[in-house]
């Protein structure tokens, strides 16, 4: 009986310890920040700084406004664990839901001007393909559940009911990519005075 209790003892002060440690990592942890502020400049040398940093981290710019003071970028599609050099997923959490789903990252920058201040917010989306699934006839034909892939060689062909209903799902902001990208400009600006 003793030797069952220190068995069971010796089994599970590990696991209580160690579970609580591996799921601290799942979560997602996320920085609050505040848009940044700089003194003495003038909003086009601002956006075109903005710019060559968001190009630097793989964005392209759809459209930027000087009058609106806006600029938002097109869509980037969230990097694999293999690209190495992409610096859009910051944090284990992004990196995981790139590499499981089909992500997208659309990032807009607000420039505000308030009193001799020239104030830069970031906001960053995050949308998840959403792709229906097809009725099953049969287990045999279960590959068919979301293309009209054969057997031997599978692709993403959609059915046209399928296309139809295919959406990109916003899932919500990343705040470590507003966060990083705001850190890059400020940094920019300030070696270029």
């Amino acid at each position: 009986m003793a030797k069952q209790v220190i068995r069971w003892t010796l089994l599970t002060i590990p696991i209580l310890f160690v579970t609580p440690i591996l799921l601290s990592g799942c979560a997602q942890k996320q920085i609050q920040h505040e848009p940044i502020c700089l003194a003495n400049l003038d909003l086009a040398t601002v956006m075109k700084q903005s710019e060559l940093v968001l190009l630097k981290m793989n964005f392209v710019v759809d459209k930027a406004d000087i009058s609106a003071g806006i600029m938002r970028t097109k869509p980037l599609s969230g990097g694999q664990f293999f690209e190495i050099w992409r610096k859009d997923n910051r944090d284990g959490y992004s990196r995981a839901m790139s590499n499981l789903h089909s992500i997208q990252r659309t990032a807009v920058l607000n420039f505000m001007q308030k009193n001799d201040l020239l104030c830069i917010d970031c906001n960053v989306t995050i949308e998840r393909l959403s792709i229906p699934e097809k009725e099953i006839d049969s287990s045999a034909r279960a590959y068919s559940m979301f293309s009209r892939s054969s057997e031997s060689r599978q692709n993403l062909y959609l059915n046209p009911e399928q296309e139809k209903m295919m959406d990109w799902v916003d899932i919500g902001r990343d705040q470590n990519l507003e966060a990083a990208i705001l850190q890059k400009i400020y940094k920019r600006i300030k070696t270029q005075r």
